[in-house]
């Protein structure tokens, strides 16, 4: 049996016995510092998992960017039914994910290409589906994101919620240079918070997602030039090409991504997170 498969099994267990006995397994050895190169084979891809081409430009591990998980995405784009690359680790339950990120352009602070961002990204996996089984309506997923999205060229957080192939978004003003991202899911409950260097965190959003599942994608997504795309009427067709003669300019890098269980009062079991604990309640439990 080989070691991928020795440490599959080894986790199914751990999920049985935390299911049996209340408590949590440790999501620790989910961690990525990206020192490693061959850490990159540790991360599943959304397009080799369900059979997209690849829109890739470039990913590497601690060789184009040392200690860094370096990404450029060819023109495209995450919204409704429409993919983008993204690279992910299967996570059970509740958990707590946050990662260090910098999007760039290839010779400026911020991307000159709209709507060209990087992120963390929680989605519902979809199994048995293929280019030829997939509708847009099995897509489900959350995202909190940093680039240049609507206001080009000027650094933004993007963050998108897609129920049902239907997605809502916000923007907001961000920063330049490295941010921290983080996304929690809580029973019911999807929270965004967000850290700028020299700053404490902050909660960017707060989302009621009964709908997901008890098990879901957790990673690293990353998407530029829509403009490239034209209007896009079928998404299934934009789904099966991959745009390379776009202007893409987003240049991504990921420090680390870290994962771990959420340690949450026995009140919030079960509770609608979206609104009814106050900002600072939050980040005494989810910003430390």
């Amino acid at each position: 049996m080989s070691r991928a498969h020795l440490r599959a099994l080894g986790l199914s267990v751990l999920v049985a016995l935390s299911a049996a006995f209340g408590a949590p397994y440790d999501l620790t050895a989910l961690d990525d510092e990206f020192d490693d190169a061959t850490s990159l084979a540790r991360w599943q891809r959304h397009d080799v998992v369900e059979g997209w081409p690849s829109q890739w430009k470039a990913l590497d591990v601690n060789t184009t960017s040392p200690g860094h998980l370096y990404v450029e995405p060819y023109s495209s784009a995450w919204f409704a039914g429409m993919r983008a690359p993204y690279l992910f680790k299967e996570v059970t339950g509740d958990f707590v994910v946050t990662a260090r990120v910098l999007a760039s352009g290839r010779a400026t602070p911020v991307p000159t290409a709209g709507w060209s961002l990087l992120g963390l990204m929680i989605r519902q996996p979809r199994p048995s589906v293929t280019p030829d089984t997939w509708s847009s309506s099995g897509e489900n997923w959350v995202f909190l994101t940093v680039g240049t999205a609507d206001d080009v060229g000027a650094p933004q957080i993007e963050d998108k919620s897609t129920t049902n192939g239907a997605s809502s978004l916000r923007t907001r003003p961000g920063r330049a240079g490295w941010v921290e991202l983080r996304v929690a899911r809580i029973g019911r409950s999807v929270l965004l918070l967000r850290r700028f260097d020299g700053e404490g965190w902050a909660v960017h959003r707060r989302l009621d997602r009964p709908n997901l599942g008890v098990t879901l994608q957790v990673g690293v997504n990353a998407y530029t030039d829509n403009d490239s795309l034209g209007v896009v009427n079928d998404a299934l067709a934009y789904n099966r090409t991959v745009v390379t003669q776009g202007r893409p300019d987003l240049v991504g890098r990921v420090d680390w991504v870290r994962f771990a269980r959420p340690d949450v009062p026995d009140a919030w079991r079960g509770m609608d997170l979206s609104w009814n604990v106050s900002d600072e309640d939050l980040l005494k439990v989810l910003g430390r």
